[in-house]
């Protein structure tokens, strides 16, 4: 028994509590929080309540990271809400944490103190970077979604376009047509058409939700062509179309090639298994 660690680990949990009673006033934020992004979101007034200290804020690089995520995933108008949020699951995970890991490793006999002091400081440097990297990889692949659905959504508004049927009303219809997080995305700036916003400043926002370099050229060269006035629309979009369908099609050549790649060693360590087989049961009878 180690009285130090467990002295510490009795700090951790008084903070814990204290901090825990302080953050109460946060309930109503954390009853809005739905999702798996959100486990034990009963907790995060620890971390919401230790913000208001000066030494906990969120600021700096990590802040400026994370906001710009929490503002590109979520929306722009809760951005900052998430990013403390997300902040607070750092702060009150990493204190319950390292609580628990003190109070066991002080409670511990011999070399298996240490042991579990270093396992709770390792779980609490992981759950520090899965939180802080939770939207980041939303994101990353939400982008991906986007980009494999895109040339087939341009291919039926380039189709709806050229039989006569005016932008805004063919993007709603290809939105409305089928489900996925690229047609979300659509009908979220089909809500913001019909809420008063210019159907170029609703593309762009679109263009930038997704986080999709093929997307946002898409819008970018979209308001190039609506600010011209649109007339070479139609056939703006079917030559979009042909070019995507292209670049997907080398896309997945590509993927298929390193996928190839990938199987080598499998291949490899299968065949050299065989072939310690073979020879195995050759020496063998050769033995005999």
């Amino acid at each position: 028994m180690n009285v130090a660690l467990l002295v510490i680990g009795t700090a951790l949990t008084i903070v814990f509590i204290v901090f825990l009673v302080r953050g109460k006033k946060y309930d109503g934020w954390l009853d809005a929080l739905e999702g798996d992004a959100f486990p034990l979101k009963s907790i995060y007034g620890v971390g919401l309540a230790m913000q208001e200290l000066g030494v906990a804020k969120l600021r700096g690089n990590i802040g400026d990271e994370l906001r710009g995520n929490t503002a590109l995933y979520y929306s722009q108008n809760f951005g900052e809400f998430y990013a403390q949020i997300c902040w607070a699951q750092v702060l009150s995970f990493s204190n319950l944490e390292l609580a628990i890991a003190f109070l066991i490793a002080g409670s511990a006999f011999g070399t298996s103190t240490m042991l579990y002091l270093v396992a709770g400081i390792v779980l609490c440097v992981v759950t520090a970077y899965y939180f802080l990297n939770y939207t980041k990889d939303k994101i990353k692949t939400r982008s991906e979604m986007c980009d494999a659905e895109f040339p087939n959504s341009i291919s039926k508004l380039a189709l709806i376009v050229n039989s006569g049927v005016i932008l805004s009303d063919a993007w709603e219809m290809v939105a409305n047509g089928k489900d996925g997080v690229f047609y979300d995305l659509m009908k979220v700036s089909c809500d913001d058409m019909n809420n008063g916003v210019s159907p170029m400043e609703a593309f762009r926002r679109f263009g930038e939700k997704t986080n999709s370099d093929n997307v946002k050229k898409f819008t970018s060269a979209l308001i190039q062509s609506m600010e011209r006035g649109g007339g070479d629309l139609p056939q703006f979009l079917v030559m979009q179309s042909s070019e995507l369908w292209a670049a997907r099609r080398q896309e997945l050549l590509q993927k298929g090639e390193k996928a190839a790649g990938a199987l080598l060693m499998p291949i490899a360590l299968m065949f050299a298994g065989i072939m310690l087989i073979v020879i195995a049961a050759a020496v063998q009878s050769f033995g005999v």
